[in-house]
């Protein structure tokens, strides 16, 4: 029986630690295309972290709610850096990428990694409010009431501003040449 619950504790301890792992990764990934820089990105997140776990009125590393609450934490501590630095510089794609399909044929592979390269582009040309909503929305799938969570608004201005954004952003890939169909 001690060595039952000895085992359920490795397994819960190694799920909770996996899904933390998965959590602090995508937290950087949001950091580093906020901020466009890896060092920066880090220690936004290693504090934020640090502030989860120290912070009594934050929900434990595995309740649902911990997740957006460092989404939160994350999103705020790099606004703070940005104001600092007092500009937002573009963003370059590095580890975070959409999750397109890969392509066995070179031609196709080349199209999708331009395609990939182009909306990476039209993405930093946004405004930091339309650019958070689609990364929170789109990369980082998490709910309407979610992002309300994350960005401290109301349901429905979530998806006002997320239609918004996406509005500009196909408006930015039509001046880049690129067709509802597809690019050209």
């Amino acid at each position: 029986m001690v060595l039952t619950k000895m085992s359920e504790i490795r397994e819960y301890t190694m799920q909770v630690s996996s899904e933390f792992e998965e959590c602090r990764k995508q937290a950087f990934a949001l950091a580093y295309r906020l901020l466009n820089n890896r060092d920066d990105a880090l220690e936004v997140v290693q504090s934020s972290i640090e502030k989860g776990i120290n912070h009594p009125g934050a929900p434990a590393l595995d309740h649902q709610e911990f997740k957006p609450w460092l989404f939160t934490v994350v999103r705020n501590k790099s606004i703070d850096i940005l104001r600092h630095q007092k500009r937002v510089r573009k963003v370059e794609h590095e580890e975070y990428h959409s999750s397109a399909p890969t392509c066995t044929e070179p031609d196709k592979s080349l199209q999708q990694m331009q395609l990939k390269e182009s909306l990476e582009e039209a993405i930093n040309e946004l405004n930091m409010q339309q650019k958070e909503i689609i990364l929170l929305r789109d990369y980082h799938n998490f709910s309407y009431a979610d992002i309300a969570k994350i960005l401290g608004i109301a349901n429905g201005s979530v998806m006002s501003r997320l239609h918004r954004a996406r509005m500009a952003l196909r408006e930015i890939l039509i001046k880049k040449g690129f067709s509802l169909g597809g690019a050209q």
